[in-house]
């Protein structure tokens, strides 16, 4: 029995995956093994127990990750009180470190109920664990088993490295082609597809940047043919975002032959009608070409993924970024094509500061990216950062939050999911920590969520710091009569920003706990605060938002905003309301005079005045697809019982990319 799993609720639906990584174990325990064994996928722990009591396994194989850590504990308690020693229960997946030292207080602290761990790529030395079990030995646990190690006499025990080199993935089949995951594709998740494995890159905050080994690719029919069946069970569900899980998609040659062949199948099934992957950190020529072919179902366009610029941190997390002159280059090439661009940014890694984070945040607006995707960096099992002594030497201070909705209850039994955020180094301070959790959060808003972006966009062309603004937004001047509604949602959104956070994992799942109980077993509304608050932002608190922005840019510019520049900001503001679609009623919307082509101002990334767009007051139309239609449509039909304001959660939750939930902006008469 193999587990990937996932946790069931009203929040989690765009959260839940097909179970690729234990399908692609099951595969090779399968073609090694035949009739020998029986081979089933779990992603509910309530059918696994129920399916495990009926059936006693033999061997459980749990994929673990910081968002299933918690009730993969409760499902391992549960198998030593059903079955006692009789299983063999072991551990795998992303969370396992090749570090000895965190071996060991993974199988001590976090889950003394396991008998091993599987290091890095899972299959092998799995395979190696169900050998032994058939060669009769009765003492399992003893001799080192290459890819896996184990407590014995209270001593680690580790086998040799495999994974990463020792697979040959032409000759492991697919689990989808085999009929494995059949199961999970006529239901609610998401779709998952691997093309190659290993990350040649090594990030310390990323559980890839421990792994050392060899980039390798499935043979290309095989991939073809996992899409053509794959696309053609999605079909009816064109909402479902189509996801690649190789980690830098563009960076083999051959991609671009799998591009064309995505493409292809949008054209034959009408899916996907949205794609998300990470392209090759180093944007190269092949990465190009993927980009270009998969065009507007490429939910991210061009991601040239930065994280920090501080040349101390760079050299700590071991990460060498793309230049100055590249980034150039690639935001022109993206400008040139009417490509979407954007960056990913984290706050918290040893050395940066505030000041240097929020010079990176303005110069990030600067360069023209359509999206700055701004994170906490949090600290999980697997990563090079969670190590004590890099912990101890860069001063890392955690505090933790819930993880989504990710929890709930079996038969009376309570858990949890949490995530440690780092809220201090020695770089910087909490005090710090919150200013930036508050940037972090319009940031998200404006340029992942689309609030306002043309307003901001505008100001900044004023020279208006866009850092600063947003300090102004939350720190509004008390002597001034505000909106009632403005002042609520500064109140809520602190309260959300300190009930968030707390000193101990043990207080993040009693505060888990507590709303589970107060909403009678249930999760009760999203806690996340960037995205309920910033859709919250854009579709619920419309009456005071006109007023609020254009005072701030009042009181930052002073004497120097003429007349002809806050009308102008203005009707920017109205343009937003207009363009976003009513979930309601997907339809047209009137068309607007404008005397400013706005359209070509977007699609050179805002890097000139919007004055230098001049144009005759000119007709721009508010037009839908059959894209946006089919996303919409699908969205409404799957979440037809939740409320309004559920089912505005869950659209800009699922879709991807975000611009579906726009109207399309062009030319009129």
């Amino acid at each position: 029995m193999l587990t990937d799993f996932c946790y069931y609720n009203r929040h989690t639906p765009d959260n839940r995956y097909v179970p690729l990584n234990v399908g692609l174990i099951g595969q090779y325990i399968n073609q090694e093994f035949g009739k020998n064994v029986s081979v089933s996928l779990y992603k509910s722990v309530d059918k696994f127990l129920n399916k495990a009591k009926e059936n006693p396994p033999d061997i459980v194989g749990l994929a673990i990750y910081f968002w299933n850590t918690a009730i993969s504990q409760y499902a391992v308690k549960c198998l030593r009180e059903m079955f006692g020693e009789k299983v063999v229960i072991v551990l795998g997946g992303p969370s396992i470190d090749s570090d000895k030292l965190q071996q060991y207080k993974f199988l001590t602290e976090k889950f003394p109920g396991a008998n091993a761990v599987v290091v890095n790529e899972g299959e092998i030395g799995f395979g190696n664990i169900i050998k032994k079990m058939f060669s009769g030995e009765k003492n399992l646990f003893r001799d080192p088993i290459n890819g896996v190690s184990f407590l014995h006499d209270n001593e680690l025990i580790q086998g040799s490295f495999t994974g990463t080199t020792s697979l040959d993935l032409s000759t492991l089949g697919s689990p989808y082609l085999s009929g494995l995951m059949d199961e999970f594709m006529d239901s609610d998740y998401q779709p998952l597809i691997q093309t190659s494995r290993f990350c040649p890159y090594t990030c310390a905050f990323c559980v890839s940047g421990k792994n050392r080994g060899k980039l390798r690719g499935y043979p290309i029919e095989q991939v073809k043919e996992e899409l053509n069946y794959v696309c053609k069970k999605y079909a009816d569900r064109p909402h479902h975002i189509m996801y690649l899980a190789d980690e830098n998609f563009g960076i083999l040659k051959r991609d671009v032959e799998i591009a064309e062949h995505i493409k292809k199948c949008n054209k034959d099934f009408g899916y996907p009608q949205g794609i998300f992957f990470y392209n090759d950190k180093r944007f190269t020529e092949t990465s190009r070409r993927v980009i270009e072919i998969l065009g507007e179902i490429n939910g991210h366009g061009l991601c040239l993924a930065l994280q920090t610029e501080n040349p101390d941190t760079l050299k700590a997390i071991k990460r060498v970024n793309v230049t100055e002159k590249e980034i150039d280059d690639a935001m022109n090439w993206a400008s040139d094509l009417g490509i979407a661009t954007s960056t990913e940014l984290i706050f918290g890694l040893p050395y940066e500061t505030r000041d240097s984070f929020v010079d990176l945040l303005n110069r990030s607006v600067k360069r023209g990216f359509d999206s700055v995707y701004c994170y906490n960096l949090f600290i999980m099992d697997g990563i090079e950062l969670n190590r004590p002594a890099v912990r101890e030497k860069h001063g890392i201070k955690t505090k933790y939050r819930v993880l989504r909705t990710n929890f709930g209850s079996h038969k009376k039994s309570f858990f949890a999911e949490h995530e440690e955020v780092v809220v201090g180094t020695n770089a910087f301070s909490y005090e710090d920590f919150i200013d930036i959790r508050n940037q972090n959060f319009m940031f998200f808003a404006v340029f992942a969520l689309d609030f306002q972006k043309w307003f901001f966009q505008f100001i900044r062309n004023l020279d208006v710091s866009l850092s600063e603004f947003f300090s102004s937004f939350f720190k509004p001047d008390k002597n001034i009569k505000w909106p009632d509604g403005y002042l609520k949602f500064l109140d809520d959104f602190k309260f959300a920003i300190e009930e968030e956070l707390h000193d101990s994992a043990d207080e993040a799942i009693t505060k888990a706990k507590k709303i589970y109980e107060e909403n009678n077993n249930d999760v009760g509304d999203p806690p996340r605060p960037n995205f309920n608050l910033g859709v919250r932002l854009i579709y619920l608190e419309n009456k005071w938002i006109k007023e609020v922005l254009l005072y701030h840019l009042e009181k930052l510019m002073g004497e120097k905003l003429t007349n002809e520049d806050k009308n102008l900001a203005a009707s920017l503001i109205d343009l937003a309301g207009r363009e976003r679609i009513d979930l309601e009623n997907v339809s047209k919307k009137e068309p607007l005079y404008f005397p400013f082509d706005v359209i070509q101002w977007k699609k050179y990334k805002y890097k000139k005045p919007l004055k230098d767009f001049k144009i005759t007051n000119r007709e721009f139309n508010f037009t839908v697809d059959e894209a946006r239609v089919k996303q919409i449509s699908g969205l409404k039909k799957r979440f037809s019982t939740y409320s309004t304001e559920e089912l505005i959660y869950q659209a800009v939750q699922f879709t991807t990319p975000k611009y579906l939930l726009l109207h399309i902006l062009e030319y009129g008469k």
